[in-house]
C-alpha cells in the first residue's frame, strides 16, 4: 500500500490534515493535549528532585545513590522507546500512549510506597518504562497530522512546555516536600498520571490512518533501525539534541545539593532556581520560534551551542573562583544561558531528525528518544561517579556534554557543506 505525501497535506475545514488525493484526511490533537503529554514526565522529574535530600535521609543513603534515581529513569524511557515506536506504528498511537501511561501512574505508586533505596530505584525504571510512550506518541502525532513548514514551530512550542514543566515542578515539589513530606510528591504524580490517562482517553484521536503490521517483525524492525540509525543526518542530530538533554538532566539532579547542601540556601531558593531556568529555557524557545522562518537551522543550532558554552566556561569560572563561597546569583546566570541554549537546540535537532522518516515515523521517534535519553543517562551517571560535594561537579559535566555536542555538531556541517 502506498502513502500519500504527509508534506503535502493541506488543512481541511474540520482542522485535520487531508491530501490532495482525497485520503480521509489526519486528525489533529490539541496542542493543549499534546503539551500536557511532553510536559508530566519532565514535570515529574524535577517535582521530585527538591526531596532528594529528603529522601536521602529518610531512607538512609548517599545522596550520590539519591541521584542514580534520575539514572534509572533515563535508562528505562531510553530502553523502552525502542519498542513504543514500533508498537505505535503497529496498533496506533491512541493504544500504547494508554498503555504507557497506566505504567507510568503504576511507577508512582510504587514510589510512594518505597521503603528503602531500592524499591525506589526500581520505581523510578517503571516510571522510565511508562513515561517515554507520551514524547514518542507527541513526536510521531506531530509528524502524522502537520505539514513539514510548520512542525518545526510546533515543536518548539512543545518544548516551551517541556521547559514550564520542569521548571514549576521544583517549585511545586519543595512546597510538597516542606508541607507534606516527601511522599507527597508522588502522590501528586500518581494523581497527574491519572488524569493524563483519562485526557488521552477522551480526547486523543488516533492519528496512524494505515498501520503498519509488520512494524514489530524482528526482521522487518532490524531493517528499519539499520536504515534510520544508518542515516548520518539522523544519528549526529540525536547525539547533539542528546548532549543538550544531558545538561538539563545533570542540572536537575545537581542543583538541589548545589543549593541547599554546598551553598547553604533554604528550600525555598529552589524556587528561585526553578523560576530562572523557566526564564532562560522559555526565552530559548521562544527565540528559535522566531528564528525559525528566518535562519537556516544550522545557525540556529550554532547559536545554542554558543549559549551553552559560553554558560558551561562562565560556570566553572565561578565555581573555580568563588567556590562555595559564591552567591546563589553567581551560579544562575551561567546555568539560565545554558538552559537558553537547550532551548535553541532540541526544537531544530527534532524537527530535522525526524524530517525524512514519513512512512516510519513511530520508529524515528523511538530511536531519537532512545539516543537522547541514553546520553542524558551518561550525564547522570557522570554526576553520581564525581559526587564529592563540590561546586565543580556540574561544571564539569556541562564542559563534557557540551564538547561532545559541538564535535556532533562540527560533523554534521560537514556534511550538510558537503551535500
Amino acid at each position: 500500500m502506498s502513502f500519500p505525501p504527509a508534506d503535502s497535506g493541506t488543512r481541511a475545514a474540520n482542522g485535520a490534515s487531508t491530501t490532495p488525493a482525497g485520503r480521509a484526511p489526519v486528525p489533529r490533537p490539541a496542542l493543549a493535549l499534546l503539551a500536557f503529554m511532553m510536559a508530566l514526565a519532565p514535570f515529574g522529574d524535577t517535582e521530585y528532585t527538591p526531596a532528594m535530600p529528603a529522601i536521602a535521609h529518610a531512607l538512609q543513603a548517599d545522596y550520590g545513590t539519591v541521584q542514580l534515581t534520575m539514572t534509572f529513569y533515563l535508562a528505562g524511557s531510553a530502553v523502552s522507546q525502542l519498542g513504543y515506536g514500533p508498537l505505535a506504528d503497529h496498533y496506533g498511537r491512541r493504544p500504547v500512549m494508554l498503555a504507557g501511561t497506566a505504567l507510568l501512574a503504576a511507577g508512582f505508586l510504587l514510589s510512594l510506597a518505597s521503603f528503602a533505596i531500592w524499591p525506589l530505584l526500581a520505581s523510578r525504571l517503571v516510571q522510565g518504562l511508562g513515561a517515554s510512550a507520551s514524547g514518542v506518541v507527541a513526536d510521531a502525532a506531530v509528524r502524522d497530522a502537520f505539514p513539514a513548514d510548520s512542525r518545526q514551530r510546533i515543536y518548539a512550542k512543545l518544548n516551551a512546555a517541556f521547559a514550564l514543566a520542569p521548571s514549576i515542578g521544583p517549585v511545586a515539589g519543595a512546597w510538597l516536600v516542606r508541607v507534606l513530606g516527601w511522599r507527597a510528591n508522588f502522590a501528586v504524580l500518581a494523581a497527574l498520571a491519572a488524569l493524563l490517562w483519562y485526557a488521552a482517553w477522551r480526547w486523543l484521536p488516533e492519528t496512524l490512518p494505515h498501520p503498519d503490521h509488520r512494524a514489530i517483525r524482528p526482521d522487518r524492525l532490524w531493517r528499519t533501525w539499520q536504515r534510520i540509525l544508518g542515516t548520518p543526518r539522523f544519528m549526529l542530530l540525536s547525539l547533539l539534541g542528546g548532549c543538550a538533554v544531558g545538561v538539563v538532566y545533570t542540572a536537575l539532579i545537581g542543583a538541589p545539593d548545589l543549593v541547599i547542601n554546598m551553598l547553604g540556601q533554604g528550600g525555598g531558593a529552589i524556587a528561585i532556581v526553578a523560576v530562572s531556568i523557566l526564564a532562560a529555557f522559555v526565552a530559548g524557545a521562544g527565540l528559535c520560534v522566531l528564528l525559525t522562518p528566518r535562519m537556516a537551522p544550522g545557525l540556529i543550532i550554532a547559536g545554542g551551542l554558543g549559549f551553552l558554552l559560553a554558560g558551561s566556561l562562565t560556570l566553572l569560572a565561578v565555581a573555580l573562583w568563588l567556590g562555595a563561597r559564591g552567591s546563589l546569583a553567581a551560579f544562575l546566570l551561567p546555568i539560565g544561558a545554558c538552559f537558553c541554549g537547550v532551548g535553541l537546540i532540541v526544537p531544530v535537532t527534532t524537527a530535522r531528525a525526524m524530517a525524512p522518516f514519513r512512512r516510519t515515523a513511530g520508529n524515528a521517534a523511538s530511536l531519537l528518544g532512545f539516543v537522547r535519553m541514553g546520553v542524558a543517562a551518561l550525564g547522570t551517571v557522570a554526576m553520581s561517579v564525581l559526587h564529592r560535594g563540590s561546586v565543580l561537579d556540574m561544571p564539569i559535566v556541562f564542559l563534557a556534554l557540551t564538547g561532545a555536542a559541538a564535535v556532533a555538531f562540527a560533523a554534521y556541517a560537514a556534511r550538510e557543506r558537503r551535500a
